[in-house]
Protein backbone atom coordinates (compact mmCIF):
# COMPACT_ATOMS: atom_id res chain seq x y z
CA UNK A 1 0.00 0.00 0.00
CA UNK A 2 1.28 3.44 -1.44
CA UNK A 3 1.58 6.28 1.28
CA UNK A 4 -1.00 8.88 1.16
CA UNK A 5 -0.70 12.47 2.08
CA UNK A 6 -2.77 13.50 5.45
CA UNK A 7 -4.18 17.12 5.43
CA UNK A 8 -3.76 17.79 9.61
CA UNK A 9 -4.18 21.15 11.17
CA UNK A 10 -3.17 23.01 14.06
CA UNK A 11 -2.67 20.39 17.00
CA UNK A 12 -3.63 17.24 14.74
CA UNK A 13 -0.49 18.29 13.39
CA UNK A 14 1.63 16.77 16.90
CA UNK A 15 0.02 12.96 16.49
CA UNK A 16 2.22 12.31 13.60
CA UNK A 17 5.13 13.40 15.95
CA UNK A 18 3.77 11.24 18.54
CA UNK A 19 3.72 8.33 15.93
CA UNK A 20 7.09 9.29 15.08
CA UNK A 21 8.48 8.51 18.66
CA UNK A 22 6.51 5.69 19.20
CA UNK A 23 8.23 4.17 16.04
CA UNK A 24 11.33 5.39 17.04
CA UNK A 25 11.03 3.66 20.51
CA UNK A 26 9.83 0.59 19.14
CA UNK A 27 12.68 0.24 16.72
CA UNK A 28 15.25 0.92 19.70
CA UNK A 29 17.34 -1.89 20.91
CA UNK A 30 15.42 -1.25 24.78
CA UNK A 31 11.97 0.08 23.90
CA UNK A 32 9.78 1.45 26.64
CA UNK A 33 6.35 1.22 25.38
CA UNK A 34 7.34 -1.15 22.09
CA UNK A 35 4.05 -0.36 20.26
CA UNK A 36 4.01 -2.44 17.06
CA UNK A 37 1.28 -0.90 15.51
CA UNK A 38 3.94 2.43 15.19
CA UNK A 39 6.26 1.27 12.77
CA UNK A 40 3.43 -0.10 10.16
CA UNK A 41 0.83 3.21 10.58
CA UNK A 42 3.19 5.43 10.03
CA UNK A 43 4.83 3.64 6.78
CA UNK A 44 0.58 3.81 5.56
CA UNK A 45 1.36 8.15 5.65
CA UNK A 46 3.09 9.93 3.22
CA UNK A 47 4.66 12.73 5.76
CA UNK A 48 8.23 15.08 5.59
CA UNK A 49 10.08 14.49 9.06
CA UNK A 50 12.74 16.54 8.70
CA UNK A 51 11.63 18.86 11.46
CA UNK A 52 10.37 15.73 14.06
CA UNK A 53 14.23 14.81 14.41
CA UNK A 54 14.41 17.94 17.05
CA UNK A 55 11.84 15.88 19.00
CA UNK A 56 13.70 12.51 19.09
CA UNK A 57 15.15 13.63 22.65
CA UNK A 58 11.18 13.74 23.37
CA UNK A 59 11.10 9.69 23.10
CA UNK A 60 11.49 8.49 26.62
CA UNK A 61 9.23 11.06 27.95
CA UNK A 62 6.33 10.34 25.42
CA UNK A 63 6.62 6.46 25.82
CA UNK A 64 7.31 6.51 29.60
CA UNK A 65 4.06 8.54 29.52
CA UNK A 66 2.02 6.05 27.10
CA UNK A 67 2.62 3.24 29.15
CA UNK A 68 1.68 4.30 32.56
CA UNK A 69 -2.05 5.32 30.96
CA UNK A 70 -2.01 2.18 29.41
CA UNK A 71 -1.12 0.09 32.65
CA UNK A 72 -3.76 2.44 34.29
CA UNK A 73 -6.39 1.65 31.05
CA UNK A 74 -5.82 -2.40 31.51
CA UNK A 75 -6.26 -1.99 35.60
CA UNK A 76 -9.42 -0.50 34.76
CA UNK A 77 -10.51 -2.72 32.34
CA UNK A 78 -9.17 -5.73 35.18
CA UNK A 79 -11.11 -4.49 37.57
CA UNK A 80 -14.59 -3.56 35.46
CA UNK A 81 -14.40 -6.14 33.08
CA UNK A 82 -18.04 -5.06 32.11
CA UNK A 83 -16.92 -1.21 31.98
CA UNK A 84 -16.38 1.57 29.13
CA UNK A 85 -13.48 3.40 27.58
CA UNK A 86 -13.79 7.09 26.30
CA UNK A 87 -10.08 7.58 24.18
CA UNK A 88 -10.47 11.31 23.91
CA UNK A 89 -8.61 13.01 21.21
CA UNK A 90 -7.45 9.32 20.37
CA UNK A 91 -5.39 10.72 17.41
CA UNK A 92 -3.53 7.78 15.66
CA UNK A 93 -2.82 5.95 18.89
CA UNK A 94 -3.24 2.34 19.04
CA UNK A 95 -4.09 1.96 22.42
CA UNK A 96 -7.36 -0.49 22.03
CA UNK A 97 -5.35 -2.96 19.75
CA UNK A 98 -2.80 -2.97 22.74
CA UNK A 99 -4.66 -3.71 25.15
CA UNK A 100 -6.71 -7.13 25.80
CA UNK A 101 -10.43 -5.50 26.62
CA UNK A 102 -12.68 -8.03 28.15
CA UNK A 103 -15.62 -8.77 25.80
CA UNK A 104 -18.35 -7.46 27.81
CA UNK A 105 -16.02 -3.49 27.49
CA UNK A 106 -16.44 -0.93 25.22
CA UNK A 107 -14.11 1.23 23.86
CA UNK A 108 -14.66 4.70 22.21
CA UNK A 109 -12.46 6.41 20.08
CA UNK A 110 -12.98 10.36 20.11
CA UNK A 111 -11.72 12.58 17.38
CA UNK A 112 -12.47 15.29 14.88
CA UNK A 113 -14.12 14.15 11.75
CA UNK A 114 -10.68 14.67 9.48
CA UNK A 115 -8.56 12.51 12.07
CA UNK A 116 -11.13 9.75 13.16
CA UNK A 117 -11.04 9.00 9.36
CA UNK A 118 -7.47 9.24 8.82
CA UNK A 119 -7.74 6.08 12.15
CA UNK A 120 -9.84 4.24 10.05
CA UNK A 121 -7.47 3.97 7.59
CA UNK A 122 -3.80 3.54 8.95
CA UNK A 123 -5.47 1.07 11.41
CA UNK A 124 -6.85 -2.54 11.03
CA UNK A 125 -9.30 -1.73 13.95
CA UNK A 126 -11.91 -4.69 15.05
CA UNK A 127 -15.96 -3.97 15.11
CA UNK A 128 -16.04 -3.67 18.74
CA UNK A 129 -13.84 -0.48 18.94
CA UNK A 130 -16.47 2.39 18.43
CA UNK A 131 -15.04 5.42 16.21
CA UNK A 132 -16.92 8.76 17.25
CA UNK A 133 -15.91 11.46 14.78
CA UNK A 134 -16.51 14.52 16.88
CA UNK A 135 -14.49 17.02 18.72
CA UNK A 136 -14.18 15.71 22.33
CA UNK A 137 -16.28 19.39 23.18
CA UNK A 138 -19.28 18.54 20.80
CA UNK A 139 -21.97 17.77 23.30
CA UNK A 140 -23.94 15.46 21.04
CA UNK A 141 -21.18 12.26 21.15
CA UNK A 142 -22.04 12.16 24.42
CA UNK A 143 -25.15 10.82 23.78
CA UNK A 144 -23.49 6.93 22.76
CA UNK A 145 -22.06 6.76 26.16
CA UNK A 146 -23.43 4.30 28.65
CA UNK A 147 -23.72 6.55 31.79
CA UNK A 148 -24.81 3.35 33.70
CA UNK A 149 -21.17 1.70 33.11
CA UNK A 150 -18.18 2.15 34.90
CA UNK A 151 -15.92 5.10 32.82
CA UNK A 152 -12.42 5.72 31.72
CA UNK A 153 -12.32 9.12 30.30
CA UNK A 154 -8.54 9.01 29.10
CA UNK A 155 -6.55 11.86 27.58
CA UNK A 156 -3.14 12.26 26.76
CA UNK A 157 -1.76 14.98 24.97
CA UNK A 158 -4.77 16.62 24.59
CA UNK A 159 -6.19 18.51 27.15
CA UNK A 160 -3.55 21.41 26.84
CA UNK A 161 -4.65 22.31 23.40
CA UNK A 162 -7.94 22.72 24.75
CA UNK A 163 -9.37 26.41 26.19
CA UNK A 164 -9.79 26.58 30.03
CA UNK A 165 -13.92 26.49 28.93
CA UNK A 166 -13.35 23.32 26.85
CA UNK A 167 -11.59 21.29 29.77
CA UNK A 168 -14.43 22.10 32.28
CA UNK A 169 -16.93 20.95 29.79
CA UNK A 170 -15.59 18.02 29.31
CA UNK A 171 -15.47 16.99 32.53
CA UNK A 172 -18.57 18.78 33.55
CA UNK A 173 -20.13 16.16 31.10
CA UNK A 174 -18.17 13.12 32.42
CA UNK A 175 -19.27 13.84 35.78
CA UNK A 176 -23.26 14.90 34.88
CA UNK A 177 -23.22 11.67 32.18
CA UNK A 178 -21.57 9.07 34.15
CA UNK A 179 -21.85 7.41 37.66
CA UNK A 180 -18.60 6.33 38.29
CA UNK A 181 -15.24 5.80 36.93
CA UNK A 182 -11.56 7.11 36.63
CA UNK A 183 -10.13 10.32 34.70
CA UNK A 184 -6.73 10.23 33.98
CA UNK A 185 -4.79 12.78 31.70
CA UNK A 186 -1.48 14.33 31.49
CA UNK A 187 -1.14 18.07 31.89
CA UNK A 188 0.86 20.84 32.23
CA UNK A 189 1.72 23.78 34.44
CA UNK A 190 0.78 27.08 33.29
CA UNK A 191 4.33 28.70 32.86
CA UNK A 192 4.94 25.88 30.52
CA UNK A 193 1.78 27.08 28.20
CA UNK A 194 3.75 30.29 26.46
CA UNK A 195 7.40 27.95 26.69
CA UNK A 196 6.04 25.28 24.67
CA UNK A 197 3.95 27.62 22.04
CA UNK A 198 7.02 29.35 21.30
CA UNK A 199 8.80 26.09 20.58
CA UNK A 200 5.67 24.93 18.41
CA UNK A 201 6.15 28.33 16.79
CA UNK A 202 9.39 28.08 16.04
CA UNK A 203 9.11 24.67 13.95
CA UNK A 204 6.04 26.62 12.37
CA UNK A 205 3.71 23.85 13.58
CA UNK A 206 0.17 25.56 13.66
CA UNK A 207 -0.56 24.34 17.59
CA UNK A 208 -0.56 26.05 20.29
CA UNK A 209 -1.25 25.29 24.29
CA UNK A 210 -4.55 26.99 25.80
CA UNK A 211 -4.65 25.36 29.51
CA UNK A 212 -2.18 24.88 32.00
CA UNK A 213 -3.23 23.02 35.13
CA UNK A 214 -3.62 24.30 38.75
CA UNK A 215 -4.07 21.15 40.80
CA UNK A 216 -5.83 23.16 44.30
CA UNK A 217 -8.00 24.90 41.37
CA UNK A 218 -8.88 21.73 39.41
CA UNK A 219 -9.83 20.30 42.69
CA UNK A 220 -11.73 22.97 44.20
CA UNK A 221 -13.77 23.16 41.11
CA UNK A 222 -14.62 19.04 41.04
CA UNK A 223 -15.02 18.23 44.90
CA UNK A 224 -16.45 14.95 43.64
CA UNK A 225 -13.29 14.19 42.13
CA UNK A 226 -10.90 11.99 44.75
CA UNK A 227 -7.08 12.08 43.38
CA UNK A 228 -5.37 8.87 43.27
CA UNK A 229 -2.02 9.52 41.54
CA UNK A 230 -0.16 12.59 40.69
CA UNK A 231 3.51 10.88 38.42
CA UNK A 232 5.65 13.28 36.83
CA UNK A 233 6.72 12.06 33.40
CA UNK A 234 10.58 12.27 33.87
CA UNK A 235 10.13 9.96 36.76
CA UNK A 236 8.55 7.76 34.55
CA UNK A 237 11.09 8.10 32.03
CA UNK A 238 14.09 8.13 34.64
CA UNK A 239 12.79 4.51 35.82
CA UNK A 240 12.76 3.31 31.80
CA UNK A 241 15.85 4.35 30.91
CA UNK A 242 19.34 3.66 31.93
CA UNK A 243 23.00 5.14 30.48
CA UNK A 244 23.23 8.98 30.01
CA UNK A 245 19.33 8.91 29.73
CA UNK A 246 18.67 7.84 32.98
CA UNK A 247 21.20 10.19 34.82
CA UNK A 248 19.86 13.19 32.59
CA UNK A 249 16.02 12.48 34.01
CA UNK A 250 16.82 11.85 37.84
CA UNK A 251 18.44 15.40 37.26
CA UNK A 252 15.92 16.81 36.05
CA UNK A 253 13.92 15.44 38.69
CA UNK A 254 16.08 17.86 41.48
CA UNK A 255 14.60 20.72 39.76
CA UNK A 256 10.94 21.23 40.50
CA UNK A 257 9.90 23.11 38.00
CA UNK A 258 11.82 21.00 35.49
CA UNK A 259 10.11 17.85 36.76
CA UNK A 260 6.49 19.42 37.08
CA UNK A 261 6.75 20.61 33.38
CA UNK A 262 4.39 17.45 32.55
CA UNK A 263 2.78 15.38 34.97
CA UNK A 264 -0.11 12.54 34.90
CA UNK A 265 -2.97 12.64 37.02
CA UNK A 266 -5.94 10.23 37.47
CA UNK A 267 -9.21 10.72 39.50
CA UNK A 268 -11.72 8.16 40.77
CA UNK A 269 -15.32 9.99 41.19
Amino acid sequence: MAPEPVDLRGSEETLLITLFLRERDAASAHPILGDPFAGPALARVEYGSGAWQWFSSDTATINARAKCLDTWAAAFLAEHPDGQVLHLGCGLDSRPLRLERPAGSRWLDVDVPRVADLRRRVYDLPDDVETVAASVGDPDWWDRVDGDRPTLALAEGLVMYLTPPEVHDVVDRLLARCASGVLAFDAVPGWIVPASNATLAAFRLDARFRWGYDGSAFRARYPQLRERDDVAVTELAAAATTGPWHALYRAVDLVPHLRDAMRLHRYTF
